[in-house]
């Protein structure tokens, strides 16, 4: 057999091998409590800090995770689970400073605790601890100032949303 037949024989069995062994990705398929189709009642988080208006920020967040997801968000009557939970510390920090001490950025930091429950029983299916953070610039306006860091709560809100989704799935 020639160097060159060999070669190719050899990049064949390769490619094959390939072929069967996969490249590691697998179907997604829902997994944990809501993945039985029983449909999950998001409330509105208990706010515990000054920012007002987190909350609802929080719970549009985590509807949208969750019907995105395919979590079955449904009302009260109807839903077998819920969500609730309590926003336990919300906080900027100063992370960056110019040449001259003044601050660049800020950071919106947000910690919650998610708890998902069978609503008929209360027992609790998936209990968690949730931190978020995002930066924001500094800016001479003050509404832009807000809008920039009401912008940063957003995000982390929505980062906490995906995290509580993750982790129900990883507990299971």
């Amino acid at each position: 057999m020639s160097r060159a037949l060999q070669l190719k024989v050899v990049c064949a069995l390769l490619l094959v091998m390939g072929l069967i062994a996969g490249c590691g990705y697998h179907a997604v398929t829902p997994r944990g409590p809501l993945a039985d189709g029983k449909g999950v009642n998001i409330t509105l988080f208990t706010n515990k800090t000054y920012r007002s208006g987190l909350e609802g920020t929080l719970a549009r967040a985590m509807v949208d995770e969750f019907a995105l997801r395919n979590g079955n968000v449904l009302p009260r009557e109807k839903a077998q689970l819920e969500l609730v939970g309590v926003i336990n510390s919300y906080s900027t920090v100063a992370v960056s400073f110019s040449s001259q001490n003044t601050i660049k950025e800020y950071r919106v930091i947000i910690t919650v605790q998610a708890t998902l429950r069978e609503q008929q029983t209360q027992k609790v299916v998936w209990k968690g601890d949730l931190s978020e953070s995002q930066t924001f610039p500094v800016n001479q306006n003050l509404a832009l100032q807000q809008n920039a860091e009401e912008a940063a709560a957003v995000k982390a809100c929505r980062r906490i949303s995906e995290d509580v989704w993750v982790r129900i799935g990883e507990a299971y």
